[in-house]
């Protein structure tokens, strides 16, 4: 069994995000139950252009269920960053379920660093940047908050961001696992 120098488990728990999603999802709810309850049980057409029975139960049942979805989806999401003696292991769940694995011997050197999520990613998430010179000069990012990250420079020429809240103990067990592959 392979040693695990570094652990650590990360979610997202911004404040603002619960903010925007809790809201929204109590307000698709109140808005399609008042019309429900106007259309389907007082006989009154709701709105000015009134959708049918049914065209008014299926999107609002879509509608719900998109936003349960997304508020566990939210729930459930984690970033899972593990550096082990063979490598350095992270997994995002729900999204990316099995662990990806970089290997020491194509790491050409790591750093940890500061960076701005939103100006170089555009946020928080699993990004690769959707502009060909930004996504060259950024690479990847896996994260979930915060403005540090582990900035990997792989063998390929590749760039992976790694977000963490615990940069020197990150840092150190990098140290450990390079040196130990010597």
């Amino acid at each position: 069994m392979t040693k695990i120098f570094f652990k650590e488990e990360q979610r997202y728990k911004q404040p603002w995000m619960w903010l925007i999603l809790i809201p929204s999802f109590v307000a698709v709810i109140i808005i399609f139950g008042y019309g429900f309850n106007k259309q389907l049980f007082q006989g009154e057409p709701w709105g000015d252009k009134p959708m049918s029975d049914e065209g008014l139960l299926v999107v609002g049942i879509f509608l719900f269920l998109m936003m349960t979805g997304l508020t566990v989806l939210f729930y459930k999401m984690k970033l899972i960053t593990e550096v082990r003696e063979d490598g350095l292991y992270f997994r995002y769940p729900p999204l990316m379920m099995k662990f990806r694995i970089i290997k020491p011997d194509i790491i050409e050197k790591y750093e940890i660093r500061k960076y701005k999520p939103i100006r170089e990613y555009g946020g928080w998430g699993i990004k690769t940047h959707g502009h060909k010179i930004k996504r060259n000069k950024f690479g990847t990012a896996y994260n979930v908050s915060g403005k540090l990250g582990l900035q990997l420079h792989l063998m390929d020429g590749k760039k992976i961001l790694i977000g963490t809240q615990r940069g020197e103990a990150l840092r150190h067990a990098m140290d450990k696992m390079m040196r130990d592959k010597e």
